[in-house]
């Protein structure tokens, strides 16, 4: 909690264009577990809401599952060697195949990732307060953009914990 509010006073001090590319990947860490709600606003198939609850998970993960009408989306941020790591997956037309992207570039309070083994995908995501947001490209061209707020809905321990239970699968396992 300390470092939290420690790099939120940083930021009010530095402005946050000048935070460090470090200081944004932990902030974003840091300050993304929770229940966010909003939409994915610009999508192939028009504006799709989008609730959002993402939690802690064993091995310093931290995971969400996105319960949309025509496809799930699970997003899983973890590090390996120190470095940030993203494993997103989208059941739309029955996809189960998850792809792994890693951070290409941080600037201006946004982690840039794509993935190495599908070249086509890059995607943005960062805290611009008081939102989350998310870009995703398709060959560098605007493929969904998702703006999310903290969810001030109340929500209950059992379908907290299956949230959680579902989010935190680990999507690189068979």
């Amino acid at each position: 909690m300390l470092i939290t509010w420690l790099l939120f006073a940083y930021a009010g001090l530095a402005g946050a264009d000048d935070l460090h590319p470090h200081d944004v990947v932990e902030r974003f860490f840091a300050e993304l577990p929770g229940s966010w709600d909003g939409q994915a606003i610009e999508t192939p198939v028009g504006p799709v809401d989008y609730p959002i609850m993402f939690h802690g998970c064993e091995g310093g993960v931290i995971a969400g599952v996105a319960d949309l009408s025509v496809s799930d989306h699970y997003w899983r941020f973890w590090r390996s060697d120190g470095d940030l790591r993203l494993t997103f997956m989208s059941t739309f037309r029955g996809n189960r195949q998850p792809v792994e992207l890693v951070v290409a570039d941080v600037a201006e309070n946004m982690i840039h990732f794509h993935a190495p083994e599908l070249a086509l995908l890059t995607l943005s995501a960062g805290l611009i307060e008081p939102n989350l947001e998310i870009r995703v490209y398709h060959h560098q061209q605007p493929h969904v953009y998702i703006r999310l707020t903290r969810s001030g809905k109340a929500v209950s321990e059992r379908a907290r914990a299956e949230n959680r239970s579902q989010a935190c699968v680990d999507l690189r396992q068979p």
